[in-house]
């Protein structure tokens, strides 16, 4: 555990909150000096000398400037961790031609191609980084933690009747059976053992930040339709939503403003710790993601989380995707808002005859876990670093 291991030191960056009067540019530009202020003093005086840095991008500004310099001056080895990439990101807010994310592709190449050595997340990643940056990175997939698995029955009750409690279940109110803790909505112990609730709805969890690379009014414009659909198959599903960020209200105002005409749905939001999520995921029969990555070839972990709770997913097509969603086997991946509807439905139970059948993944062969994945690929590459930048210290 990385908060418990001995040799493992957290170095907090502060944040600088200001008010949002303040223009995007100008906010930008002190946020972003301030954050080179705190990075400039912990990487060249608070932290010891090292050989090696190790920095995921994104963030690349000002992370990437910042830990070049410090591995210069302290003769290290700088490895890149590209998980996406920034200006793509900033593009999704001022558009491709704005002048601040043509300079924040040019800084985040520039820097790319000082590094030592890379990694990133898919094949097609690597690709591209080959033919428009001209820098190697070796391809380095996600992987779940070993907190992600499918959640026992017994600790499903524990979690969803303490969650009742806490009042994070108030939109499925008028479904409950009972008030107490013996019979709740998904799980049942009136008979002295834990089972599933003899009317439980399908379950379907999905995560998001609320950012604009995720767009959960397709999934509020796929409601109706999917309503209709589980209401003719009288099939019942909940839809929880887990994340914080700025579109989030914006989502419960107009879910709000749908669920009165919603019968075989209910939709709500919720704040979880990272053990409760984990928890939650494994209790559930379907994943979600809304996922389109800004550049078209990055991964969503969120996925990757979901299988590893045995969790099929439906999701949102892009580029690089099917590197981890087979449509049909482990998915189902989707574009428009009709094959959104369709695909839920499908998944819950009401069968499409033009989608393949689709089977769990709980019973496929487990993805490798981080510790594998770290010891064929990431550790050699990291070696291999050390040793060169030993053998330059020696001859110096």
């Amino acid at each position: 555990d990385i908060m418990s291991n001995p040799r493992i030191r957290l170095w907090h960056i502060m944040p600088l909150e200001l008010p949002q009067r303040i223009s995007f540019t100008l906010r930008a530009i002190l946020k972003v000096g301030f954050l080179l202020w705190q990075l400039f003093v912990l990487l060249l005086f608070r932290t010891p000398r090292t050989q090696l840095l190790l920095v995921q991008n994104p963030p690349a500004i000002p992370s990437l400037l910042l830990a070049r310099l410090a591995a210069w001056i302290q003769a290290a080895s700088l490895v890149i961790d590209f998980h996406n990439f920034g200006y793509s990101l900033l593009a999704l807010k001022l558009g491709d031609r704005h002048p601040l994310v043509r300079a924040h592709l040019a800084y985040e190449q520039l820097l790319g191609q000082c590094a030592d050595e890379a990694f990133c997340v898919t094949e097609q990643m690597k690709t591209w980084l080959a033919d428009n940056w001209h820098v190697t990175a070796v391809p380095l997939h996600d992987r779940p933690a070993d907190i992600f698995r499918p959640t026992p029955l017994d600790q499903q009750h524990e979690l969803f009747s303490r969650l009742r409690q806490d009042g994070a279940f108030k939109l499925l109110d008028d479904w409950w059976p009972v008030q107490d803790r013996q019979e709740g909505l998904f799980t049942d112990v009136s008979s002295g053992a834990v089972r599933h609730a003899t009317a439980r709805p399908r379950l379907v969890i999905s995560s998001t930040s609320w950012t604009p690379d995720e767009d959960f009014n397709q999934l509020l414009d796929a409601l109706p339709l999917l309503d209709a659909t589980l209401a003719a198959a009288e099939v019942r599903a909940v839809i929880l939503v887990t994340g914080k960020g700025e579109l989030k209200s914006a989502f419960e105002a107009r879910a709000a403003l749908m669920a009165p005409k919603l019968r075989a749905l209910r939709v709500s939001t919720l704040w979880l710790s990272f053990a409760d999520y984990a928890a939650l995921l494994g209790s559930a029969d379907l994943g979600l993601s809304l996922h389109t990555s800004s550049s078209g070839i990055d991964l969503p972990m969120k996925v990757v989380d979901m299988f590893g709770a045995g969790l099929p997913v439906c999701a949102k097509g892009f580029p690089a995707l099917p590197e981890l969603v087979r449509h049909g086997e482990n998915g189902l991946i989707f574009n428009s808002t009709e094959e959104l509807a369709r695909s839920l439905a499908h998944a819950l139970g009401v069968p499409s005859a033009d989608l393949p059948p689709l089977r769990s993944v709980a019973g496929e062969r487990k993805l490798s876990g981080w510790d594998e994945n770290w010891d064929a690929i990431a550790w050699p590459t990291l070696e291999a670093q050390f040793r060169l930048r030993a053998s330059s210290a020696k001859r110096d």
